[in-house]
């Protein structure tokens, strides 16, 4: 990916997973192969980081008002797309799986309930003390991986709203943006190159 970040260069479901055109070769097939997903060529607002600008889960990809109407036709080729009147960077304040959205409380009352007209139960919370809810927790429809100092009330409470498992951890050697450092999907993980074998251990565990 060429950085140690590689969750901000990406947003992917279980079939398809976009990347910027900046991505060499052999990082494009080590994600198309680790996560068994289709690679396509993307970018939002002219930017190669798409994770702080979009989200996605097998049903929609949710992108914010300022994408560009080629931004938005490339990506509506490959899986339906949810534009939400929003100029905030919506990557950084919300996670979802198929199920569940997880938002800051900073993200805007109007974007929650577009989120919630698209079928999914939206949970409204600041997770370990930064308002940064997009960035620190990872999920898919197998689990999820939120920053350390999630408290015990917190992580039981996304535990009921996901409707799956999970764990805590950093990753890239201390990093509490956890969702910065990984691109994760049900059959697979790709890891900033900087995570150690014990973040390693605990990634796994909360996503597998």
């Amino acid at each position: 990916m060429g950085s140690i970040y590689t969750g901000l260069f990406g947003i992917t479901n279980d079939k398809i997973c976009f990347l910027p055109s900046s991505v060499d070769e052999k990082s494009e097939k080590l994600v198309a192969e680790t996560l068994d997903v289709k690679i396509v060529k993307a970018s939002i607002y002219t930017s190669p980081l798409l994770a702080v600008f979009a989200k996605m889960n097998n049903k929609y990809a949710y992108l914010p008002n300022f994408a560009s109407a080629k931004e938005i036709e490339i990506i509506e080729k490959e899986i339906k797309v949810k534009v939400l009147n929003t100029e905030q960077t919506i990557g950084n304040l919300i996670e979802l799986n198929d199920t569940a959205a997880i938002v800051s409380k900073t993200l805007a009352q109007k974007t929650i309930k577009e989120l919630e007209k698209t079928g999914l139960t939206v949970f409204q919370t600041n997770i370990g003390k930064t308002e940064i809810t997009g960035s620190s927790i990872v999920t898919t429809n197998k689990g999820f991986l939120v920053n350390p100092y999630v408290t015990k009330e917190e992580a039981i409470k996304l535990q009921e709203v996901l409707k799956v498992k999970g764990g805590s951890s950093t990753a890239n050697t201390g990093d509490y943006l956890v969702r910065n450092s990984i691109l994760a999907n049900t059959k697979g993980m790709v890891l900033g190159e900087q995570t150690t074998p014990f973040e390693i251990n605990k990634i796994e565990e909360a996503l597998e």
